[in-house]
This record gives structure tokens, C-alpha cells and sequence, in this order.
């Protein structure tokens, strides 16, 4: 039996194209000029849109720098709800992070980390920057909440997500990625797994959490 692809209508692939478009245009320029010498204009202008339809994909400037740490936040929070029923929560956060390191060409392996930006060195973005990571643990920890069925408030769950958020933090870091840069990049990679499995077996509170799906 043949099987049956299923594509997204005509109208939702055009608007997910400008989307795109839009992004692409963005991260361009933010890397080229810095993000405060940038407009939205200008951003608009590159992806060949108006600033009205810029501004009904995208609140705002900040979050075209942002978004893909949005996405990615998305796709953690997918990934962990989506375990298999006999694997823990920390089993499947290591999982998600292994096959993103291994997933990373080694010949970019620094740029391709989530999390930092060379445009977020802007002060304009600072405080953005930091609360990031606060709607992480929030995101998170409001998804587990949600999966366990349970509507009194779990505070062990946002220690869990904090955990978690602290190891996506430091690896998609300026500090972290500047002490790859001087590692060889054919070492490179050894040097994430290695760091990445010490750091996971100090998430002792994860590994003691009892939640695999009932």
C-alpha cells in the first residue's frame, strides 16, 4: 500500500515561505550590521515584504533576534512530552541533547549551538537575553505541570526544569563557546560530549524524579 504524503495547503506554505523569508532576512543583517544598526525597514525591504505584513508574522524587532531560541525551546518541550512510556524525564532530556550535539557538523559547531548570538551583544537586547531564560524554566516547567494531570502547583517541577534550563543555558553561552573556539575543531565535538555527560551526571535531582508515563 502506497503511502499517503501529507502536505500542508497552498496558502499555509506561502504564509510559512515569507515567514522564513523574514527570519533569514533578519539574522542576515543582525550578523552583518549588528542588531541595533538594523530596521525593520530594512528587514522588510530584504525579504521583499511590506513592514505591515513583517509586523503580522512578528511582534516585534526583538523577536526576529529571538526566534530561534523560541523554536528551539518548542522542540525541547515536544521532545520530552513525546518519550516513550518506560523512559524518565532525565532519560529523555539526555537523549534530546545528545542528538543535537551529534546532529552539528563539526566545521560549525560553535555557530550551530543554540542560545547565543553575536547580535545579542547589543545592550538594547540585555535584558531580553536574560529573562530567555526565565520563560524557559516557566515554559517548561508549566508543560510538566500540565502532563501530570495534577492541578495543585509542583514546585519540585520548576527545581527540574531549572536544572534542566541551566545545562541549554551554558551551552548555548558566549563564555562556553568561546572556550571551544581554541580546541581543535577535530576535537571539538569530543570535548562537547565529554562536558555534556559531566554536566548531566550532576543533575542528580532529575535522575531521582520519579516520572516515567503511566
Amino acid at each position: 500500500m502506497s503511502k499517503m504524503i501529507l502536505r500542508l495547503p497552498l496558502r499555509e506554505r506561502k504564509k510559512q515561505s515569507i515567514q522564513t523569508s523574514i527570519l533569514q532576512s533578519a539574522k542576515l543583517l543582525f550578523q552583518e550590521k549588528g542588531y541595533s544598526a538594523v530596521t525593520v525597514s530594512e528587514i522588510a525591504d530584504s525579504a521583499d515584504v511590506s513592514v505591515k505584513t513583517l509586523f503580522t508574522y512578528f511582534r516585534s524587532k526583538e523577536d526576529l533576534a529571538f526566534q530561534d531560541e523560541i523554536l528551539f525551546c518548542d522542540e525541547l518541550i515536544r521532545c520530552l512530552l513525546a518519550r516513550k512510556e518506560t523512559d524518565s524525564l532525565f532519560e529523555a532530556f539526555k537523549q534530546f541533547l545528545w542528538n543535537l550535539i551529534q546532529s552539528i557538523d563539526p566545521e560549525v559547531l560553535i555557530e550551530s549551538l543554540p542560545g547565543f548570538h553575536p547580535w545579542m551583544d547589543s545592550p538594547d537586547l540585555e535584558q531580553r537575553y536574560l529573562l530567555l531564560w526565565e520563560h524557559y524554566e516557566i515554559r517548561l516547567a508549566d508543560a510538566l505541570q500540565l502532563e501530570s494531570d495534577k492541578n495543585e502547583f509542583n514546585p519540585i517541577l520548576r527545581v527540574i526544569s531549572g536544572q534542566m534550563i541551566s545545562v541549554i543555558r551554558i551551552l548555548g553561552s558566549k563564555a562556553f563557546k568561546e572556550y571551544l573556539q581554541p580546541i581543535p575543531i577535530a576535537l571539538r565535538h569530543r570535548a562537547l560530549e565529554k562536558w555534556l555527560l559531566g554536566s548531566l551526571q550532576m543533575l542528580s535531582g532529575i535522575q531521582g524524579y520519579s516520572n516515567t508515563k503511566k
